[in-house]
């Protein structure tokens, strides 16, 4: 499912995981988004599955992006989309960035287990 940089934003208060996808980090990403390598967003022990989750590349047209939004509905997660666009539409649309992260941090994989720092939002 595609989505686009409004929804996000609604999404993000609802507590959605935010994930960098893209084959570069990049100069910025996404505030609060976490970047994890293709075999770790396959896991689902590392995102909690009853959170909405938003997929993002640098542009929105990566074949991998697609692949691994599949590969998570497949594993039970109900509420898998896609940024439209990617990082660029994000960015156009005045959307808050960060410096990209050299960590990969590993959500919480319960929201009750969230601190206010997991999100960084």
């Amino acid at each position: 499912m595609q989505t686009n940089v409004d929804e996000v934003r609604a999404l993000v208060e609802r507590g959605a995981t935010i994930l960098n996808v893209g084959a570069h980090a990049g100069k910025a990403e996404i505030r609060g988004a976490l970047r994890y390598l293709p075999d770790d967003l396959l896991r689902p022990e590392r995102i909690a599955p009853d959170r909405p989750v938003v997929l993002y590349d640098e542009d929105g047209r990566g074949e991998a992006t697609g692949h691994i939004a599949e590969k998570l509905r497949g594993q039970g997660f109900a509420d898998v989309r896609v940024l439209e666009g990617g990082f660029r539409s994000w960015e156009r649309d005045g959307g808050p960035t960060q410096e990209p992260s050299l960590e990969q941090v590993v959500p919480p994989s319960r929201p009750s287990d969230a601190q206010p720092l997991d999100r960084r939002l």
